[in-house]
């Protein structure tokens, strides 16, 4: 099985087991088994939205308006192809981690993480659901999701990288956030 792992750095010929910056997860390798998953991790993002359709392809989620474009377009990655000794699977399908190093084989770099992604859609790997296709349904779970981060992250109160990301991609969630802050 091929595993990939994608990532903004250049160079690396040992992937090292880190804890991930961004999110709560033990030290370990993450790799995907899916070319078009590990293409979403070369840009390090606070969040991931993607999912699978019921038919289990891929399927990137646009949750703001030019999403994927917003966040990937002219950003190059470095594509790693390994052959970890050992890995588990972890909740997340088509993710492996592996809590010793991992040896890369060969390295390809991306220049465009956006124009992969586009072309991964065109090869039928990927399916992208552009945020205007969003049903109403989803665009309220959208809304409600993301304030509930906000708040759970305590980002009204503090200032940084990551409040500006929210705030400028979710403006409604950021204002419904204020208004239940100010309920409580």
């Amino acid at each position: 099985m091929t595993y990939y792992h994608c990532s903004p750095t250049a160079g690396i010929k040992l992937l090292e087991p880190q804890s991930p910056k961004l999110f709560t997860k033990p030290a370990g390798v993450y790799m995907a088994t899916l070319l078009p998953m590990a293409l979403m991790y070369g840009v390090q993002n606070y969040e991931y939205t993607y999912g699978y359709t019921p038919g289990r392809q891929i399927r990137f989620e646009e949750y703001f308006p030019n999403e994927l474009e917003v966040l990937y377009k002219g950003k190059s990655a470095s594509l790693y192809i390994c052959r970890p000794e050992a890995v588990e699977t972890t909740r997340i399908p088509n993710e492996a981690v592996s809590c010793r190093p991992v040896p890369v084989l060969e390295e390809i770099r991306i220049p465009d993480v956006y124009e992969a992604l586009l072309e991964q859609e065109q090869l039928g790997a990927l399916c992208i659901r552009r945020y205007h296709q969003q049903s109403e349904k989803m665009l309220e779970w959208i809304r409600k999701t993301e304030t509930e981060i906000i708040l759970e992250k305590n980002l009204l109160s503090n200032p940084g990288a990551m409040a500006d990301y929210y705030r400028t991609h979710y403006p409604d969630s950021w204002a419904d956030a204020k208004k239940q802050q100010a309920l409580i």
